[in-house]
């Protein structure tokens, strides 16, 4: 048996220098982070272009109805060459500033005509429109005033500014937002890095734990960690007890060894000895005879206990289930018996079915489980004595039953057989007590039911029950029905 330590398994990937779940977090964090601070600052773009646009047009409106009220309080359809030169003065741009007679004309105008727009009513509102003067945007509002001069004409009074200034504008609120935002998304990532930090330590108990037990296979389902971490502690106990188990099997398996061995290789040695050193030709022929006993004993011991260190292997280590037919593969297996009871003069019967009777088996395991119950129950016959077995359908199971009329067990021994060693006290000498330990395990694996009792024919009854599926359930392949010895 292979030791735990030394089991193949995956092989686990190699931890990468740069790999670190609080990185990996706060990487996972910052990707959305990110996307939020772009979306934000288009935003913040937009409604800081729209209140700049807003705000500058009431100011180009207020210079509008300025000019008209200058226009109405001086009398005059023409300005100033000062009321021009301010009226056009812009830091960043230029202004520009037309006054138009609907029946006489433009009659005052910036140095660049502004095109026209959409033509004000005098007892309308102020139209707005963009425009574009000199090849640069500009932004223009058209205002309809009576002309102080002939109160039946009407002056269309337009100002128009470049749009730079309000741009600029716009973008120092942008680099405001986005240096607030880059100023907050640091103060996040580090209270996030302070809190990736602090929620992880929530594993070190876990940790502690283990490091604290070494070697020792002890559970961590007891430490207290957050409802996130529980389905890693229970996996670990599942592991350890996986580990444990298989820990525990394999110093059986030694320990089985060893007390099973032992006694034979100590008579062999002992019979070796003897015929080494008799001179009698027939004490030497008596402890070459023994010799030879003794080896096909440790020979059949050594078969039994591989069989059982199989019959106990973990779930994950066992050969895969497969459709098997039991009214095919018993028969074979009987048949591989048919000499040995030849020669005990022993009668050898079976009892099939009239159907097919299908379980879902390790044919390997199956082998050795029937193999097993046959070769018991030949082993207790006299000789000149039966042994029955029969299979039948049992409601939805298939019963396979070996009855002899062997001196059978007391009532008291029935719940014990099974156990691994355990021979009752009519056993006979030179078994190894593994046989009906083997035939109880493997049922365990195939959730099959055994039961002993006493047969009708006065020895031992066993009973193996098999769930039965149907003969033509999905399967891949075929189990063959007769396995070949591992």
């Amino acid at each position: 048996m292979t030791s735990a330590a030394t089991m193949p398994g995956p092989r686990a990937r190699p931890a990468r220098a740069g790999d670190s779940l609080r990185r990996r977090l706060l990487l996972f964090l910052l990707v959305p982070v990110s996307i939020t601070v772009v979306l934000v600052s288009v935003l913040v773009y937009a409604v800081a272009s729209r209140y700049s646009d807003r705000v500058y047009d009431e100011g180009l409106l207020e210079d509008a109805y300025g000019l008209a009220k200058v226009l109405k309080a001086t009398d005059s359809d023409a300005l100033s060459p000062q009321a021009a030169f301010l009226l056009e003065y812009n830091k960043l741009g230029h202004n520009y500033y037309s006054v138009r007679s609907l029946r006489r004309g433009v009659l005052s105008a910036s140095h660049e005509a502004i095109p026209p727009g959409p033509a004000p009513r005098l007892d309308g509102d102020a139209q707005f429109y963009d425009t574009a003067i000199g090849g640069v945007r500009s932004r223009a509002v058209a205002l309809a005033v009576p002309a102080p001069a002939d109160p039946s004409d009407t002056l269309v009074v337009t100002l128009a500014e470049t749009v730079q200034d309000r741009q600029l504008r716009a973008q120092q609120i942008l680099l405001m937002s986005i240096l607030l935002q880059l100023v907050l998304t640091a103060v996040l990532l580090a209270l996030m890095w302070s809190g990736v930090s602090r929620g992880l330590r929530a594993l070190d108990p876990l940790i502690g734990r283990l490091a604290r037990h070494g070697q020792e296979l002890v559970p961590v389902g007891d430490v207290p960690v957050p409802a996130e971490i529980r389905p890693l502690s229970a996996t670990i106990d599942a592991l350890l007890e996986r580990i444990r188990r298989l820990f525990v099997s394999q110093e059986h398996f030694i320990a089985d060894a060893a007390h099973q061995l032992r006694t034979p290789l100590a008579g062999l040695a002992l019979h070796a000895e003897r015929a080494r050193s008799s001179a009698d030709e027939g004490q030497r022929a008596d402890a070459l005879a023994q010799v030879q006993v003794l080896t096909m004993r440790l020979a059949r011991t050594a078969t039994q206990l591989l069989a059982l260190s199989r019959a106990q292997a973990p779930v994950e280590a066992a050969a895969p289930m497969a459709p098997l037919r039991l009214d095919q593969l018993v028969p074979e297996i009987l048949g591989e018996h048919v000499a040995r009871a030849m020669r005990a003069d022993v009668d050898l019967g079976y009892e099939g079915p009239d159907e097919a009777l299908t379980v879902r088996a390790d044919a390997y395991a199956l082998h050795d489980a029937l193999g097993n119950l046959i070769d018991n129950a030949l082993s207790y016959v006299r000789r000149g004595g039966t042994v029955s077995v029969a299979l039948r359908r049992h409601g939805e199971s298939a019963r396979v039953s070996v009855d002899d009329d062997g001196p059978g067990v007391a009532e008291s021994a029935l719940p014990r057989l099974g156990d691994r060693f355990f021979r009752a006290p009519e056993a006979i000498e030179g078994g190894t007590g593994l046989g009906l330990a083997i035939v109880r395990r493997i049922a365990d694996r195939h959730d099959a039911r055994v039961a002993f009792a006493r047969s009708c024919l006065g020895g031992l009854r066993v009973e193996l029950d098999f769930p039965l599926i149907a003969p033509d359930a999905p399967s891949g392949r075929v189990a063959p029905l007769i396995a070949e010895p591992r």
